[in-house]
């Protein structure tokens, strides 16, 4: 059996602990600290049955049509929360809010329940990352707690009907907004 040359050994050691240290660096470098969006729309009736109105006829499109009044979204004074919900209670008299960290799966699952739920009660619908610090701190100072996930029922006043800690199913969201509709 031969004997490994001293040069080659010591390159072996060298090739080692380059993949060790390239290991723990990848190890301790954690998550970024960026804030991440979750971006939901908000679907309103209004813009559903603008994209599904039939486009009239070319012959149609020429007679001069009366101009629509705008729907006017009632002056929402500033509730508090961060400034998405305040312009999602300006289009709903009631909105669910998520509080979720994105990629955590039990969050993601919970969000769906939530919007799953504000459909059936035709609210609106918000999920909000509490790891993005605007928003955590705007929570913290409108809530007793804050817990991740947790679905908040807002009413247009600003005021937070019910409070829901840990993952609940659609039908419970759903029957918390109808109870929070004037």
């Amino acid at each position: 059996m031969e004997k490994i040359s001293l040069p080659v050994r010591i390159f072996a050691v060298v090739i080692v602990l380059a993949g060790l240290g390239g290991m723990l660096a990848m190890r301790t470098m954690g998550p970024s600290n960026e804030p991440v969006a979750i971006p939901v729309p908000i679907k309103t009736p209004a813009n559903v049955a603008a994209k599904s109105a039939p486009q009239p006829a070319k012959a149609a499109a020429k007679a001069p049509t009366p101009a629509k009044p705008k729907p006017v979204n009632p002056v929402v004074p500033p509730s508090g929360f961060p400034a998405v919900v305040d312009r999602a209670l300006q289009q709903h008299r009631v909105v669910v809010v998520s509080l979720v960290v994105p990629g955590a799966r039990v969050d993601e699952l919970a969000a769906a329940e939530a919007e799953a739920g504000a459909k059936l009660s035709c609210a609106g619908f918000l999920a909000l990352n509490v790891l993005n610090e605007g928003v955590a701190r705007a929570l913290l100072a409108k809530l007793e707690s804050g817990q991740d996930p947790s679905v908040l029922v807002v009413k247009r006043s600003g005021d937070v009907a019910v409070e829901l800690a840990g993952f609940v199913d659609r039908e419970t969201v759903a029957q918390a907004a109808a109870n929070a509709l004037p």
